[in-house]
């Protein structure tokens, strides 16, 4: 069985992509290993997805009012959290402007 390099991966899978094969006809043909093969396949389809993704990002509508109930009552500061796709969470003081911070949301997508 042959061990194709990356050159030669990325080749396969866009000769796959392009066939009507199964995935068992095509490694068959080309006598590769379906595991690895599938791998492969695996990581440009992830990689295709979020790059489609990062093009085009999706946000939920949000709407920010300001209220007496975010001030604190014992003297420490109250926190707005927002959580962004990659899962870093950024913790802004509340009262924070919401100007600034609508900006910098859209910045970081």
């Amino acid at each position: 069985m042959r061990r194709p390099g990356q050159a030669e991966w990325q080749q396969l899978i866009t000769e796959f992509e392009a066939s009507q094969e199964t995935q068992t006809e095509f490694v068959s043909r080309h006598d590769v290993p379906l595991a690895t093969f599938q791998f492969h396949l695996y990581k440009r389809r992830k990689n295709t997805s979020i790059r489609n993704s990062e093009s085009s990002p999706t946000f939920l509508p949000v709407q920010v009012v300001a209220s007496a109930a975010l001030q604190a009552r014992d003297g420490e500061p109250h926190w707005v959290e927002a959580m962004l796709r990659s899962g870093v969470v950024l913790r802004f003081e509340a009262g924070t402007d919401v100007r600034y911070l609508s900006e910098l949301l859209a910045a970081l997508g």
